[in-house]
């Protein structure tokens, strides 16, 4: 059988280049963080589709098939495997491409490889923030309110790029199942697209640290006083670097379970402060140094430079020298910005949020997909009725405090804006001028669908 499989694929050759080659005895359980990655990354795979076959991408279904789930403890377990293992992706993959960059393992002829570890990052945030919704409750509507309100800071495009977001102006169960496609098809799709050629790269060009090794090889030197077989010697210790890694992420979510909070209440009436995932923090305290229009160095200027730092680096940094010692400017440049991300990181768990961002004023508003969603986050709590969110809740108020084609002449924006007393809406921060012009819009094209 094995000799009828070389004849057509090679099998020998393969398993040659995965077993049978020498690793350096300097190589350590830091260059196993890419496998651990992999292996974490099964896990989220496997847990992910348990979750999916229970869960319903609705906003009426999504908390309550969660919370059913939460009843069972296979189901709360698998979930809160799932949800640490999100965790251990981001820092492991972190740490991963930090190994990398101290090893100078991005220089030729590996360019490509980090490039695609560089996709892979940036597809783990992408799942770890989309799924962050998906169980409806306060803590992931909130999360995500925040987190698509970050792109309205962008000039020109930006209130495009909440839009399409959200699916709208506000985050709603069209949110959700948007979320929801990308979290289970597009960004997996992307994920494995990246990892498969950068796995190939990898075991065609093996780990930098065995360079030397493979040149001392080709000159006719003798390694075997340097170097220790990967199989077994090495295979064994990667697999106990996992089996570690796999026994740490079962005894927190074991220890420590996610729960449930709240359901999702775009009202928050229990007063919930909105902050994004933790991931996130460093960005989100960075804006809080910003102060007005100067925000969008913090949420474009800076994250923009970031990733042409990230993806280019290889053609940026022109010393040929890997060697630690040889590469003190890099080295120290990296240092900062790792310590000064995991300053703000932390300062950012323990302050208080800046204020939402606005998704930006809308030209020519619709009633459903624009107003009625200000309606139902800022005055549903007095105006509306126990049974629903729909127009019909507001009849009566609309029609006599507004006049279509005529905003300065609307009761409505005169109580909005604070020119007539009390302010609306009472017990809640003022709508933002942005969500005030949108209004005052909507009523100038004739207060459509009213």
């Amino acid at each position: 059988m094995i000799n009828w499989l070389d004849e057509r694929l090679h099998v020998r050759e393969l398993t040659a280049s995965l077993f049978e080659h020498p690793v350096s005895k300097r190589s350590n359980v830091l260059d196993y963080l890419g496998f651990a990655t992999f292996y974490v990354f099964c896990s989220q795979a496997v847990t992910g589709i348990l979750l999916a076959t229970v869960y319903r991408p609705t906003a009426s279904g999504a908390y309550d098939s969660i919370k059913q789930l939460q009843g069972e403890p296979v189901g709360a377990f698998v979930r809160s495997l799932h949800s640490w293992g999100a965790n251990f992706m981001v820092v492991l993959l972190v740490l991963h491409l930090l190994r990398v960059f101290y090893e100078g393992a991005y220089k030729k002829p590996r360019e490509l490889t980090w490039l695609l570890g560089s996709v892979l990052l940036i597809a783990t945030l992408g799942l770890a923030f989309t799924g962050y919704l998906l169980p409806w409750d306060q803590e992931g509507y909130w999360a995500t309110t925040v987190g698509t309100a970050m792109p309205s800071h962008i000039p020109w495009i930006g209130d495009y790029l909440v839009r399409l977001l959200r699916d709208g102006t506000q985050v709603t169960g069209a949110t959700l199942t948007r979320f929801y496609s990308v979290h289970m098809l597009i960004l997996p799709a992307l994920l494995l697209l990246a990892f498969l050629p950068h796995f190939f790269f990898v075991l065609r060009q093996g780990m930098a640290s065995g360079d030397e090794l493979a040149k001392a090889q080709k000159r006719g030197k003798c390694v075997d006083g340097d170097s220790l077989p990967f199989w077994p010697d090495v295979a064994v210790r990667m697999i106990l670097f996992v089996l570690l890694i796999g026994a740490a992420l079962w005894l927190l979510a074991a220890l420590y379970p996610k729960s449930l909070g709240a359901p999702a209440d775009p009202l928050n009436k229990s007063q919930y402060v909105p902050e994004p995932a933790w991931y996130f923090f460093g960005v989100y305290q960075l804006l809080k140094y910003f102060p007005g229009k100067l925000d969008v160095l913090a949420m474009v200027v800076l994250p923009f430079a970031g990733g042409i730092l990230l993806f280019a680096l290889p053609w940026l940094d022109r010393n040929p020298a890997r060697s630690v010692r040889k590469r003190p400017l890099a080295l120290s440049l990296a240092g900062v910005l790792v310590a000064g991300m995991v300053f703000l990181t932390y300062q950012g768990m323990n302050s208080v949020p800046k204020a939402l961002a606005s998704a930006g004023v809308v030209v020519h508003p619709g009633f459903k997909e624009n107003v009625e969603p200000i309606f139902q986050s800022k005055c549903i709590t007095c105006h509306g009725t126990s049974g629903g969110y729909g127009l019909d809740n507001y009849t009566a108020v609309m029609k006599k405090n507004v006049v279509p084609g005529n905003p300065d002449q609307s009761k409505l924006i005169r109580k909005l804006e604070g020119s007539d007393k009390p302010q609306m809406p009472i017990g809640q921060p003022p709508l933002t001028s942005d969500q005030i012009q949108t209004i005052r819009n909507w009523i100038k094209d004739g207060a459509k669908n009213n």
